[in-house]
């Protein structure tokens, strides 16, 4: 009797074991093993906005990964794991649009399109008679020094392009042609012989030397120089000439010369005021570096118009005289509008992993890596952050980690460790405003996240203590922006639409090959 009661004893022991103390102690254990995934992935998430930030380009990291939770042998197992790669549907973008300089394209290539009977060419002349209409394209080598000559008369139209720098660059045209001449380069020497025609010259570079000659009865030369410690002269105007300069650069000269008769020299300095930068033209405009040499002779007026109080242009005598001139904002050249895009969504890479926790004593649940969050959620139950996105605004400061993933992530499954390998690929640093670029007035960051769990995102940013609750919207079927977690679920949009006046931007992408070890 007392051997079947001390086994009725040691059933029932067991039996409650089973029953109650062992399902505890392993949904104990389920429970830790979501909080050490959970701390796993916050760590891999630092390490990448670390690396990036650091620049550290090639650099290696690695993340271990628990997939096994603390087992109770020999009655109960651990508990598995699958991790694997997350939705590549879901991802980050940024749009906004930028004000700043365009790039200068030239034509290249050497002398090209001349189209005219009578046109003898070489790599470095055109010589042309009987009314030609040329194209011509000069490109010179490395280094530049080299002559280029163009002469051109008996009427006709000549477009040159001229690409060199130290370079000697003449053209001579008859009274009857038209003239438009484009020059990319520094330290050039340019002479243009003044026709009866429009003329249009533009200089793009840095200490280039412009000097007209000639005479005529209704030429309407039209300079403009972009560029620093340029110069334009003139040796001797004469007849009723009427010479527009206009410069957008620092430390510019002309030299008007002497003005015979009743030629006619008006300038344009298109600088900036230094108390208000971002009104007008980019930095190192300034027109209070530029001057101008008072001209000689004459009874036509020389015009000085300028858009800085602080002008100190040299010259206080003759008929010339001085006028404010502030420049309409599309003034400045090259310089426009256009987006920057980085797609979110359908468009690989996305920094997308999530652990599929296959618990069996308590709630089974993931925890992903979203686009440098990090998210918990459970069948059922509302996705909450482990740890926020990388996204922040203070004191008009909006600072962004947009991490990417290139490769295929692969999967693994079961009790062991997996090792998430990263390395550093390439780095974006964006600083807005800086380096000539600002935002478009008006125009707003839209920040799109594409994530199936848009319900997480949306409350984190629409909390009542989120400076973005006023710029956040979402959008998505089944109501998955507020709607409990569903695996396999639809997708969610959720927009941060912030506008731009007065903030600044620090945006920076990381991309990063991904493998399991």
């Amino acid at each position: 009797m007392a051997t079947i009661l001390g086994l009725l004893l040691v059933v029932t022991f067991i039996a409650n074991y089973l029953s109650t103390t062992l399902p505890n102690t392993m949904g104990q254990n389920d429970l830790q093993h979501d909080v050490e995934v959970q701390n796993q992935l916050a760590q891999l998430a630092a390490l990448m906005q670390v690396t990036a930030a650091s620049e550290a380009i090639s650099a290696q990291v690695s993340q271990a990964v628990s997939l096994g939770s603390v087992g109770a042998p020999p009655f109960a197992a651990a508990d598995s794991s699958t991790i694997a790669p997350g939705n590549q549907s879901s991802g980050l973008g940024v749009n906004f649009t930028l004000a700043g300089p365009q790039t200068y394209n030239p034509p290249t290539g050497g002398v090209s399109g001349v189209n005219a009977p009578g046109c003898t060419t070489t790599s470095t002349t055109v010589l042309c008679s009987g009314g030609a209409t040329v194209n011509a394209n000069f490109t010179g080598a490395l280094g530049g020094k080299s002559s280029y000559s163009v002469t051109l008369s008996g009427g006709g139209s000549a477009n040159i392009n001229v690409t060199s720098n130290h370079s000697a660059i003449s053209v001579v045209v008859s009274a009857s042609t038209a003239l438009r001449v484009d020059v990319l380069g520094n330290n050039d020497t340019l002479t243009f012989d003044v026709s009866t025609l429009p003329e249009y010259i533009l200089i793009l570079g840095n200490d280039d030397t412009v000097t007209l000659t000639g005479s005529g009865t209704n030429s309407h030369p039209n300079i403009l120089v972009v560029g620093n410690r340029d110069t334009v002269t003139t040796s001797a105007l004469s007849g009723s000439n009427a010479v527009v300069t206009s410069v957008y650069g620092s430390s510019d000269n002309i030299n008007p010369g002497v003005l015979s008769g009743t030629a006619k020299f008006g300038v344009y300095f298109n600088g900036f005021n230094p108390s208000t930068p971002s009104g007008t033209c980019p930095v190192d405009n300034l027109s209070s570096t530029d001057t101008v040499t008072n001209p000689v002779g004459g009874s036509g007026p020389f015009t000085v118009n300028y858009n800085n109080t602080a002008y100190s242009g040299s010259g206080t005598s003759g008929p010339w005289g001085i006028t404010y001139h502030i420049p309409t904002p599309f003034a400045c050249p090259f310089f426009s509008q256009f987006v920057l895009p980085i797609p979110a969504g359908a468009a690989p890479p996305s920094a997308a992993l999530v652990v599929h926790l296959n618990n069996v004593y308590s709630t089974r649940a993931e925890v992903a890596l979203d686009q440098g969050a990090v998210v918990y959620a459970q069948p059922g139950g509302l996705p909450v952050f482990v740890v926020p996105p990388r996204i922040s605004l203070s004191n008009g400061v909006l600072s962004l980690f947009v991490p990417r993933f290139s490769g295929h992530l692969g999967s693994e499954s079961g009790v062991g460790t997996a090792d998430v390998s990263l390395r550093l690929l390439s780095t974006q640093e964006i600083v807005i405003p800086s380096n000539q670029f600002s935002f478009q007035t008006g125009t707003k960051i839209t920040i799109t996240v594409i994530t199936p769990y848009a319900a997480a995102w949306y409350a984190y940013f629409h909390s009542s203590s989120s400076p973005f609750a006023p710029d956040v919207t979402c959008t998505g079927s089944n109501s998955v922006c507020t709607a409990l977690y569903n695996p396999g679920g639809p997708l969610g949009t959720v927009k941060l639409s912030i506008p731009t006046t007065g903030l600044q931007l620090s945006l920076l992408v990381g991309l990063f090959s991904v493998n399991l070890g």
